[in-house]
Formats: C-alpha cells, structure tokens, sequence
C-alpha cells in the first residue's frame, strides 16, 4: 500500500488591532525616555559649561590679584539718569574688571576693557550657553555676558568693600562671581545687603533682592568663592520676571531663605 504524505497548512495570522496599539505606545514610552534622557544629557552639560565659565573668571580674578600684591580688581559703576521715568542705567567706571553694561551694550568691547580680559584673551567665559537673553538696544544681539561679581570685592566706596585679599576674613564662604538674571538691574556689581547692615524702618521688617540671581539652571545657578571653589545652588523659590527689585516676605517665605541664603556669603 503506497504510504501518504501529510501536509500540514498553517493559517498566516496578522496582528490584532490592540496588539499594534500596544506596540505602538511602547515605541513612544521608550522614545519619551529617550528624549528625556537626551534633554537632562544636554542640560547637565550646559551646566557643566557654565561651570567652567566661571572657574575661568575666578582664576583671572585670583591672578590679577596676585599680580597686584593681594589688591582685588575693582567693581565699580556709575549711575548715568538718561530718563527719570526709568530706573538708572549703569555704566562701568575706568579701570574694573569689565566696562559697559550687558543690557544695552551691543559689542563685546566693553568687556575686551577690562582688567580681567587680558588674563583670559576670549569673551566666550563671560556668557553661559543657556543665557538666551538680548541687548535693549539691539534685540538682534546676544548679551555679552551672564555674570556678576559681589559688590564687596572691589566695588563702590560707599559698600565700603574688602580691597585686598588679605582683608577677606572667611575666602571658603564668600562668593566672588554669580550669575545674574536677565531681569534684574546689570551693574558689573552683584548687590545684597548683609542682614546685618539693613536698616529696619517703622512699621517695616522686610528685606529685598537688589540685584537678582538667575534660576536658568533647573532653577539654580553658579556662584564661585574666593578660596577658588565653585557651587551650584538650587533656590527654594523660581526667580521668575521681576522688577528691578525682589521683594522677600517674611523668613518663612521660601523666597526669602533664597536671600538669607545669599546674605551669609557676601564676606561682611
């Protein structure tokens, strides 16, 4: 008897319409996490950048002062009243650290002026990566640079500031450079007043921001100190738009533990 061959046939079956819903959305998760990855990658590196920006200033900054026997550069401004209706506009005395005022210049002249930039030969230090802000005067123009240095180094008479390294009593606790918000009011000095030194008026217990600290970093910024150390500082509270001034409301306010924060590292 001839033997029989059997033929199995399998049936081709596709693929359910829930089952490609599900691949689908998979693909999206993992490309989600991917992204997100990829955007807290890109972030830590601009972070990382901006660090360095300000490892390069501190070191011209300590530099010039060995260079000049312990005598800090200056950092001084000059009010210039163009319009009484506006808050002053700030520009740079002869012979600090950097000239002009970032938010009307529209050269990086101003900073080629001064006392710093022959210690470091570029103006790319003076600006962070993130910092997407503008000139006034030309909206056209990136401005020239991001940071700022304590107004107790250095700065105005009237501060009556620390002039020689020797005169700073805690170097490992007193911030040099910081970067400033875009917002607020761009002298080459960082203004805060040492709780110490506000007086308090009648009726009044509140102590505001002058100058303002940016948040651009995951809401935080740099600061370095003048041992050489730099940090990164998370605030409690966003430095969202304000006006030239910041007020703080009270000492459990999440703003004002920013400021206290600030007030103990100014070295006075």
């Amino acid at each position: 008897m001839p033997s029989r061959r059997c033929f199995t046939v399998f049936a081709r079956r596709g693929f359910t319409v829930i089952e490609l819903t599900a691949v689908i959305a998979i693909v999206a998760i993992l490309v989600s996490l991917l992204c997100a990855a990829l955007n807290q990658t890109k972030t830590k590196a601009l972070r990382i950048s901006c660090l360095e920006n300000l490892k390069t200033l501190n070191l011209a900054w300590q530099m010039y002062s060995e260079d000049y026997e312990g005598q800090l550069p200056l950092n001084r401004s000059a009010a210039i009243i163009k319009d009484p209706r506006r808050f002053p506009e700030f520009s740079l005395s002869s012979n600090s650290w950097v000239s002009g005022n970032p938010k009307f210049d529209t050269s990086s002249a101003p900073i080629r002026a001064g006392t710093l930039f022959p210690y470091i030969r570029s103006v790319q230090p003076f600006r962070c990566a993130l910092d997407d802000s503008r000139s006034e005067r030309d909206p056209g123009v990136l401005r020239s640079r991001s940071y700022a240095m304590n107004a107790y180094l250095g700065g105005d008479e009237a501060m009556n500031p620390a002039m020689n390294f020797n005169d700073l009593k805690r170097p490992s606790s007193t911030f040099v450079f910081i970067e400033e918000h875009e917002r607020s009011r761009w002298e080459s000095s960082f203004v805060v007043v040492p709780a110490s030194k506000i007086v308090v008026g009648a009726g009044s217990n509140v102590s505001s921001w002058v100058s303002t600290p940016a948040d651009r970093h995951e809401q935080g910024c740099n600061l370095t100190f003048a041992d050489g150390h730099i940090e990164y500082w998370r605030w409690y509270s966003p430095k969202a738009d304000h006006d030239t001034k910041m007020a703080s409301t009270g000492g459990k306010h999440r703003d004002a533990r920013d400021l206290n924060r600030l007030q103990a590292v100014v070295g006075q």
